[in-house]
Parts: structure tokens; sequence; C-alpha cells
């Protein structure tokens, strides 16, 4: 039986993660341990990483991929691999108890699946059915679980505790993680291509892009689990606040310059 090879980068990828947290957290700690990011060395450390990763390898491959594809078809390849989350969000929108919505996303799905062509075209947006997101995180969050400590995966980026557990039954439940290799690559061109501008804009606007992608990934995901209601500044981090409002100021005086 083959095994799937996201399945094993996915693998490999936390495992390298954990073990490099063991042993970074079984050392003498020398500097001060920030408590919303205790393994913040290690973390910086493959998010650099990452980072030359993105720079040299895939941010030229998307370009590419972005020049060889008409905006119609990358938009139409958007709307294929958005519908192919709808299955794992209908089973997380019931394992949440959130019967309504489960029958919403569901409809959704059924709706893009037949009459959009396996989701090509976002049909249920034309009739105004509401598009939601669920994964095992949040499940877990809702259960009570708690998220734990951030940490940076190689290849992955922003995580936590609660997140690997989440990753790893999300991708049990997603229709690519069964697809052949040419789908899952072009899955993972379309994802990184829609990531474009908000990468973009923590690398050219951010004084210290590692904290701002941080603070953002929290809060994100507490927004998510929360469905808004918690909007509270309390997951970013000292000095986030300072550190925007500079880049505001810079902001206003580059206006006022042109």
């Amino acid at each position: 039986m083959c095994v799937n090879n996201q399945l094993v980068s996915r693998f490999i990828g936390i495992v390298g993660a954990l073990l490099l947290t063991a042993c970074a957290s079984s050392g003498e700690q020398l500097v001060e341990v920030n408590v919303q990011d205790p393994h913040e060395s290690l973390n910086r450390s493959i998010y650099a990483f990452n980072d030359n990763v993105d720079t040299y390898v895939a941010s030229p491959l998307v370009k590419g991929y972005q020049w060889i594809l008409p905006d119609l078809l990358e938009t139409t390849l958007t709307n294929f691999f958005t519908n192919l989350k709808g299955p794992k969000t209908v089973l997380n929108d019931g394992l949440q108890a959130k019967g309504q919505q489960a029958g919403v996303d569901f409809e959704r799905f059924l709706i893009n699946t037949l009459l959009g062509f396996g989701g090509l075209i976002d049909v249920a947006s034309y009739a105004d059915i509401e598009y939601h997101e669920e994964d095992f995180d949040q499940t877990l969050a809702v259960w009570g679980v708690p998220r734990g400590d951030y940490l940076v995966l190689p290849l992955l980026g922003p995580s936590a505790y609660r997140t690997i557990p989440g990753e790893l039954v999300d991708a049990f439940c997603s229709p690519v993680t069964y697809a052949i290799w040419p789908i899952q690559l072009l899955g993972v061109f379309n994802a990184r291509a829609n990531a474009t501008q908000s990468l973009n804009l923590i690398n050219e606007a951010a004084v210290d892009p590692y904290v701002f992608m941080r603070a953002s990934y929290l809060q994100w995901r507490d927004y998510q689990i929360t469905e808004g209601a918690n909007t509270s500044d309390n997951l970013l981090i000292p000095g986030m606040d300072e550190m925007l409002d500079e880049e505001e100021e810079e902001l206003q005086a580059l206006e006022i310059g042109l």
C-alpha cells in the first residue's frame, strides 16, 4: 500500500519540530523566556529557514505558475480546492454540534460539486449560500483543549501544540490527500499564490516580520475559534501595538511627502 506523500511530509515536519523543541527545552535557559512564545529562539530559526525556502524556491515557482495561468483559471482552481474543504468542514460542524451550519455547508458542497462541475464554479455563492470553514483544531478548542505553546513547523509554518493533531485529522479527511501527486502539487501552488499579497505585506511593512506573523496568526485563529466573539488584544505580544503605531506613522509621513 502506498503512503501518501502529503501525509508523510506533514508527519516528518511535525516530528522534526517536536524533536528540536524537546532538545531546545532540555537545555539550560540562557535567555529570558517569552511566556507567549517560550520556543522563540527555535521558532525564529525555523521561520528563517522557511523564509529562505519561500524566497528562493516557492516564490519563483509560484510566479511562474501565475505567469502561465490566466486570472480566470486561477480563480477556477481556487474554487475547486476551496470546495474540497467541504467534507472536512461538515465533519467538524457535526463534532462541534453545529447542526444547522452542517446542513448549510453540506448543501454548499453538494451544489458546487454537482452544478459547479466539481467545484470549478462557485454556484453556491451566486445562490447566497454562506461559506464557512471549520477544522479539527477549532473542534478541539470547542471541546476545551488548550492551544499550547506557539510553534513554527518546517515548511508548514505557524502552528501550536493543539494544531498538530488537528492538521493530521484534517489531512485524513481531505479528498486532496488521496489525489494523485500533480493535483496535490497544484493545490500547494494555489494556496501559496493566494497568500502572496499577505506575505508581501508582512515582509515589506512589518518592522519584525516574525513578530507580526506570530501575532497575526494567533489573533486570526482566536477569531475563527470564537467566531469573532473574542477580538481583544490579549494575544498580541507586548510592544505589538507600539510597532503597528510606528508603522502607521511612517506610512502617514510617506503620504505627506508625496
